[in-house]
């Protein structure tokens, strides 16, 4: 049996994308908020469990990253241009547990 953690929050986002306070609040909570819905829609999320937490902050913080690369690129400086990778596998298999039968 998993051990049930709290649901992230905004400063929580903030904290694991080592972020201060001064980042623009309104973007966090709304990446957050879209990553709980995605996760709600596919996993069955009662009660929430650590997996679950990990899964929603990584993904909360690929959709900010993805605001500012509408044609999901970024500039990776001496690199060059990056695609943003559509899956991310280990949000795969923090929720495989939970996917709800549909998503299974």
């Amino acid at each position: 049996m998993t051990t049930p953690a709290p649901v992230p929050t905004t400063a929580d986002l903030l904290d694991f994308l080592n972020l201060d306070e001064n980042y623009d609040p309104g973007a966090a909570a709304d990446a957050l908020a879209a990553a709980l819905d995605a996760q709600r829609a596919r996993c069955l999320v009662v009660p929430y469990c650590a997996p679950l937490r990990e899964a929603a902050l990584r993904r909360a913080a690929k959709i900010l990253v993805a605001r500012r690369a509408p044609l999901g690129q970024v500039d990776g400086g001496d690199f060059g241009a990056m695609y943003l990778p559509r899956w991310d596998s280990v949000v795969e298999e923090l929720e495989a547990d939970y996917r709800l039968g549909s998503f299974a």
